[in-house]
């Protein structure tokens, strides 16, 4: 039978009608914006700051597999940026000649840009899934399971457009771009209770607790609770809630956006390991 996505915990309190309705909606696809949340946001700053630089001051797009690209975190520039409060109206301006792909055009809807991207990834660092900070993020297909609650390979391609985005940033320019407007992030995550204020030790943390998701063998089972989905295996029940969704987002995807992840780390010389 066809489900709504649920997210897998035991919400708090009976949930009403409508929150039911707003729970029903997978948050795994927001796992995959919450790790490149950052990063996009990112892009759109830097290419606003650099766009009076002559043309061919600008580098062409690394690959992942160029030779010439050392493992080594880039230098900062020395650019004038917004301030944290009035950053959102440059990145929504700048979003659409930066990019037309519909995920990014709803992110850049989002109010408090930088804050949110912030949130999310403190989020999932702390085992959560980014739910209501990313609340305007929604799956297009909902998860199918059958009779007895398995969920089918086929499900796992809805996350085939979220994951081919966020490979399509290089991770070396991401990294690029992300120490330029790195003040931005560190101001949100002082906001957020973290006085030092280094967000580089938020992606760390988050881009380790995805790491520690354990894999998979066998079927994936279901079980549908009044309000929410949880994980028929006890093992995975007792797993953080983002480490949960990022197992149904397949074997493959998951893969390849901790693949990702890690290229980033690199790029920036984070220590994930350990």
């Amino acid at each position: 039978m066809a489900f709504d996505d649920l997210p897998l915990h035991r919400p708090p309190d009976p949930p009403s009608p409508r929150r039911r309705r707003e729970a029903s909606s997978s948050t795994a696809r927001w796992l995959i914006v919450g790790a490149g949340l950052v990063v996009a946001g990112s892009m759109l700053a830097l290419w606003w700051l650099s766009r009076a630089q002559p043309p061919t001051a600008i580098p062409a797009p690394a690959t992942v597999n160029d030779p010439n690209q050392a493992a080594r975190r880039p230098p900062r520039e020395l650019l004038e940026l917004p301030s944290l409060a009035n950053s959102d109206e440059m990145l929504r301006a700048l979003g659409g000649q930066l990019s037309r792909d519909s995920l990014l055009a709803r992110l850049l809807a989002t109010r408090e840009l930088a804050r949110t991207m912030t949130l999310a990834v403190v989020q999932i660092g702390d085992g959560r899934t980014p739910a209501a900070s990313l609340g305007t993020m929604r799956p297009s297909i909902r998860l199918e399971t059958g009779a007895s609650g398995k969920v089918e390979p086929a499900n796992f391609e809805r996350w085939e457009s979220a994951v081919r985005a966020l490979q399509s940033i290089p991770p070396r320019d991401a990294a690029k771009v992300y120490v330029n407007v790195k003040p931005l992030f560190d101001e949100a995550y002082r906001e957020l209770g973290y006085p030092q204020g280094d967000f580089d030790v938020a992606i760390v943390k988050a881009i380790r607790m995805l790491n520690a998701t354990p894999e998979v063998t066998g079927d994936l089972v279901l079980l549908r609770r009044a309000g929410y989905f949880e994980h028929d295996s006890p093992a995975l029940r007792s797993l953080p809630p983002v480490q949960k969704q990022l197992i149904l987002l397949g074997p493959n995807h998951r893969r390849r956006v901790l693949s990702w992840l890690q290229q980033l780390a690199a790029a920036l010389e984070l220590k994930i390991d350990g």
